[in-house]
């Protein structure tokens, strides 16, 4: 047998023996809407914890419940493959909405919850979040997240705050108490900090204004702008340009690479060389 006829049949034996398997990708086109509300008289705070999908938390003054509402988008195979369930823990409401799996081809969007909830205002809060943008307003107890991905977007709260973030833009605005930052990426828009301001950033730009207390800032890269700190600013910065205007004072423990802009700051000014 010739070169050429030996290698016409390995390609036809390997034809004929392969498998080729084609999988063809799910819709997460099936959608449905769930309402669930405990009472949250005896409540103190409350947990959330949610996977993939939009959450949106308000708060409010005089409520007696917690109210949740639930747009869930699945498998039309796999309708009941999510997790969603208000619960109450001794003094703590428990919100849980999450799919059971998203891996996998999709066709457009995974499966994913968007979730609404109205609150007590008087709450403190807790939130674990997968990923999607997340926005809580309105809330007198502290506040902490811990963020997959996804923007975030804080306002109106009258306590402390804390976040943690891995990547998305980040905007709190009209705090009373202080503020914590530790995020990976994106960029964070900061106004209206009533305590202090500790900021933590990997990279993205910051623009920060109106903190009545101190503002330290560490940052890896991206540029920095500091406006109208009434204490101290501390900054440790990688590379960017900073710009700062309108403190009571300033020290730079390192500038990295970038330009450095400094206007009225009133008390002592150090600049690592």
């Amino acid at each position: 047998m010739s070169l050429t006829k030996k290698l016409s049949t390995f390609a036809l034996i390997t034809l004929i023996s392969g498998c080729v398997i084609m999988v063809s990708p799910s819709r997460a086109d099936f959608h449905t809407q769930k309402e669930l509300s405990i009472d949250a008289s005896t409540l103190s705070t409350m947990d959330i914890e949610a996977g993939s999908g939009s959450l949106v938390i308000k708060g409010q003054k005089g409520l007696t419940k917690i109210l949740v509402t639930a747009d869930i988008y699945t498998d039309p195979k796999h309708k009941d493959n999510y997790e969603l369930t208000l619960t109450q823990s001794g003094k703590t409401g428990v919100l849980v909405a999450k799919t059971k799996s998203s891996s996998g081809l999709w066709n457009g969007n995974s499966p994913h919850i968007n979730v609404v909830v109205h609150m007590p205002a008087s709450l403190m809060l807790t939130v674990n979040d997968g990923s999607g943008d997340t926005e809580i307003s309105d809330i007198q107890g502290n506040v902490k997240i811990n963020d997959g991905s996804g923007s975030i977007h804080i306002e109106n709260i009258a306590s402390n705050v804390t976040v943690i973030d891995g990547s998305g833009q980040i905007d709190v605005y009209d705090i009373t108490g202080s503020l914590t930052i530790d995020d990976g990426s994106g960029g964070i828009e900061v106004a209206n900090v009533g305590g202090n301001l500790s900021i933590n950033d990997g990279s993205g730009n910051i623009h920060v204004k109106k903190v009545t207390g101190y503002a330290n800032i560490n940052d890896g890269s991206g540029d920095l702008t500091v406006k109208h700190i009434t204490g101290m600013i501390t900054l440790d910065d990688g590379s960017g340009n900073i710009y700062v205007d309108n403190a009571g004072g300033l020290k730079v423990i390192e500038s990295g690479s970038g330009e450095l802009e400094v206007n009225n700051v009133k008390g002592d000014v150090k600049i690592a060389g």
